[in-house]
């Protein structure tokens, strides 16, 4: 386990993904098992790969907060909903 103070982030958990399974899908039960483990909420920081709609979806239960890395190619159509009271304030 990491220090309580510094800089420095450990990977909790590392697995390969086999032929037969989805990234997403793994990530998510990876997220799942790391967070039965932790006495505190976490903060998970996730690559451009994982900025989509299913894995948003499939992460909306665990007790994490997640931040995802977006496409440097990414266009954002519309505008945002009006703010809901949650999260973070622009």
């Amino acid at each position: 386990m990491p220090e309580d103070s510094g800089s420095w982030a450990l990977p909790l958990r590392h697995e390969r993904i086999t032929s037969y399974e989805n990234p997403i899908d793994k990530a998510t039960w990876q997220l799942k098992q790391v967070c039965k483990n932790l006495a505190v909420r976490p903060i998970s920081v996730w690559d451009s790969e994982y900025g989509c709609a299913p894995f948003i979806l499939k992460t909306t239960d665990i007790p994490a907060d997640i931040l995802v890395r977006l496409r440097s190619n990414l266009s954002l159509w519309t505008a945002p909903p009006e703010y809901s009271g949650k999260g973070r304030l622009s």
